[in-house]
């Protein structure tokens, strides 16, 4: 017996051995460590923070000037998709203001930045936008899903060994920055893989695999080096032009529609040698990533299959689109009412001039003619004294005085912009005496003789969303900075009403004195009417507007 009751002793034991392990572990696993729960992120950071596991982010982060973000190997970032236009404030991204953000993943442990949608689609969330960082990095990263991918400004961040893909307009982008691109996967967006807008400098684009879409690379005003990478499967893989500096070497290109890959403007400063256009001398630079996917979209942006919702309602409480016109003209970021038509400058190149056309449009028609134009390079806000015409240069940093002369226009005047040193400003108009010139930023609305001398400047409490806008002779319009898109301001700079926007991408906007015309984006690969005239229904303000 003695020996029975041992045994049967001994099985107990091990019995509850086992049975309080196993509930030890499980009660580790749900109050323990937690990786398995997503944990919920929003709001700006007031201190240091290490990310890993499950992040969701439900309303915008921020990290703002001293604090660092660090995201760990593995960490997986999943985005609240919004596809609406009338909350605008429920597009969810990550954002550096003078902060850090360390994303440093490993080929195993990719970092992931993407939509939290079951279904996702281009444009699900905002992005990642950094200004003033020159600490940030982001190594072994996929950001994918995203109106645009990872946005610097005044910044140096390396983006290397990372896969960006299906981006509803920009995978990257860059102004006044110095940024690496080095060893990174990247196809499927709508516009460019990579732009360059604006006074970027040392800028390294450097052993990639770009594997299609509409349009890889494209340069304004920046020197670059790009060399050792692999092009294949785009329309036009490489474009440039404002005064930009590149150098093109030792690339490899294949399967463009275009019969040069390379389609640089007149004013582009190149060299371009070594290159492998078919013959095998150039070997595809070799990564370290492959092409993992949870999820994905089998269309490129800006194809016609694209499901993001470029165009808005016609009509809804604020607003009635009466016309559209344009067809052709593409879009862009200046437009005024005067002398019975509308005004505006072309995008891309001129077809009469050495620069952009300048193109005189009928309301009533669309009806079109151009005149040549060999001075304004990147026009940003455009507006009429009743005599002479203004232009605001976004590269140039100046504003141009200037009247028709025949075929072209004849350049009377320039002056440079205030706070110049800041960088290129949008949104040009004249209050009936003075000429009106928002700052970078928006914060100040500058208050500029037509001779060009600044005189004082209003400020704008909301300032740093307002963008382009128009003086009614009673109030403001701006492209933007109101609750619901586009906002109106009293002279003192105070927001007194807004509607909701017509469609993506506000970029100028004009008065003829019963209308708001706009030049809306829609979708940048589209031929479609881009000038929108408005009839405002009721520009009331919301009774409790969202914060921020």
């Amino acid at each position: 017996m003695t020996e029975i009751l041992k045994a049967l002793v001994t099985s107990v034991l091990v019995i509850l051995f086992v049975f309080t392990s196993l509930c030890l572990d499980e009660e580790n696993k749900d109050d323990g460590t937690e990786t398995d729960k997503p944990v919920i992120k929003k709001g700006t950071l007031s201190s240091d923070e290490i990310w890993e596991g499950n992040i969701v982010i439900d309303e915008t982060v921020l990290v703002p000037k001293g604090v660092v973000l660090t995201i760990n190997a593995g960490t997986h970032i999943s985005f609240d998709p919004y596809r609406g236009y009338k909350e605008p404030w429920m597009r969810t991204s990550l954002g550096v203001d003078g902060g850090t953000i360390k994303a440093i993943g490993d080929p195993d442990g990719m970092i992931w930045f993407t939509s939290g949608a079951d279904d996702p689609i281009n444009g699900d969330w905002e992005g990642i936008q950094i200004v003033g960082s020159n600490n940030s990095i982001f190594k072994y990263v996929i950001v994918e899903f995203a109106v645009l991918g990872i946005m610097q400004i005044d910044s140096s961040v390396e983006v290397s060994h990372s896969i960006i893909r299906w981006v509803n307009s920009e995978g990257l982008y860059a102004e006044r920055s110095k940024p690496i691109y080095r060893s990174n996967m990247m196809y499927g967006n709508c516009y460019h893989d990579i732009a360059l807008e604006q006074y970027n400098q040392d800028v390294m684009i450097e052993g990639n695999h770009f594997l299609g879409g509409h349009v890889s690379l494209h340069f304004e005003k920046t020197e670059a080096i790009v060399q050792n990478n692999l092009f294949t499967g785009y329309d036009l893989p490489i474009t440039g032009g404002m005064d930009s500096t590149v150098t093109v070497r030792n690339n490899r290109f294949r399967n463009h529609s275009e019969p040069d890959p390379i389609g640089f403007d007149a004013t582009v400063t190149s060299i371009i040698d070594g290159n492998d256009m078919g013959d095998d001398s150039v070997a595809p630079p070799e990564i370290d990533i492959v092409d993992i996917r949870e999820k994905e979209i089998d269309y490129t942006p800006g194809d016609p299959e694209d499901l993001y919702k470029y165009v808005f309602s016609s009509e809804d409480e604020t607003r009635c689109i009466v016309k559209k016109i344009g067809k052709g003209l593409n879009f862009g970021w200046s437009l005024v009412f005067a002398e019975g038509y509308l005004w505006r400058f072309s995008l891309g190149s001129g077809t009469i001039g050495t620069q952009l056309d300048f193109i005189r449009v009928d309301p009533e028609t669309g009806d079109s003619v151009r005149f040549g134009n060999d001075v304004v390079m990147n026009p940003r806000g455009l507006t009429h004294d009743d005599e002479f015409f203004y232009v605001n240069d976004f590269s140039l940093l100046k504003i141009f005085k200037f009247r028709l002369n025949g075929t072209g226009i004849d350049i009377l005047n320039s002056f440079d912009i205030p706070d110049k040193e800041l960088g290129g400003t949008t949104g040009l108009t004249f209050d009936g005496e003075y000429l009106r010139l928002l700052s970078r930023g928006g914060s100040i609305l500058h208050k500029i003789t037509r001779d060009g001398v600044k005189v004082g400047g209003t400020t704008f409490p909301n300032g740093p969303d307002v963008g382009p806008l128009v003086w009614t002779g009673e109030y403001y319009w701006s492209a933007s900075g109101g609750p619901r898109g586009l906002g109106k301001w009293d002279a003192e700079g105070n927001l007194i009403g807004s509607i909701f926007p017509a469609a993506e991408g506000t970029w100028a906007i004009a008065w003829d004195g019963e209308y708001i015309w706009t030049i809306q984006r829609t979708c940048e690969m589209w031929n479609d009417d881009k000038i929108y005239k408005i009839e405002v229904i009721d520009d009331s303000l919301p009774e409790d507007p969202p914060d921020g």
